[in-house]
């Protein structure tokens, strides 16, 4: 449900549109939610949170990614990559204003029908286990070390507190997996 209101400010008027954003919920919603919390959601948070999130993954890779293929064409991929991106974001938004769509499920849904909706869905899925595997594999490379032809690098707890069962690989991902992911991933909306 999308209303405009106007709002006179001296000479111009402004127009401030209440969006239908999903993943922030809505003030209707939330108010009768059994979690009041104080702190809403705002589309600032959620772009924030987003976008460290994609450029801290993006940081770990882009060294690696330059070694291998080197200075010149790593920043001539760059820009060409961020063509593509800011291109395909200005036809998306273009459409999803067309078609109304308030989610990009439902953009594609459009676009696709059922399927499309089913195979953004799916890529979603893929993508965040692609993601959270990265995570995994970064934290115990760097909390409990990692061993590479013959030579053993020392994670941060074992020299912290020594070689150990708690500072085994093993042990230090299960408890990051259900003290740090496991939460994460129930969170209802990105914004919390």
């Amino acid at each position: 449900m999308s209303h405009t209101n106007r709002v006179g400010i001296g000479r111009k008027e402004v127009v401030e549109e209440e969006e239908s954003l999903p993943l922030l919920g809505s003030r209707e919603r939330d108010e009768g939610s059994e979690s009041e919390s104080k702190s809403k959601a705002s589309v600032s948070g959620c772009v924030f949170s987003l976008s460290t999130t994609i450029i801290g993954a993006g940081i770990m890779a882009l060294p690696a990614a330059m070694k291998v293929v080197g200075v010149s064409v790593g920043v001539a991929a760059i820009v060409f990559l961020a063509f593509l991106t800011h291109t395909s974001l200005e036809i998306l938004l273009r459409f999803s204003r067309v078609a109304k769509a308030s989610t990009y499920a439902h953009l594609m849904g459009d676009a696709f029908g059922s399927y499309g909706a089913l195979l953004y869905h799916l890529s979603v899925l893929l993508n965040n286990f692609g993601i959270l595997v990265v995570y995994v594999i970064i934290i115990g490379d760097v909390l409990s070390g990692t061993s590479s032809s013959g030579v053993h690098h020392f994670g941060v707890l074992e020299g912290w507190f020594g070689q150990g069962f708690w500072t085994a690989r093993t042990f230090v991902l299960l408890l990051t997996t259900l003290f740090v992911f496991a939460p994460l991933a129930f969170v209802r909306r990105i914004g919390n």
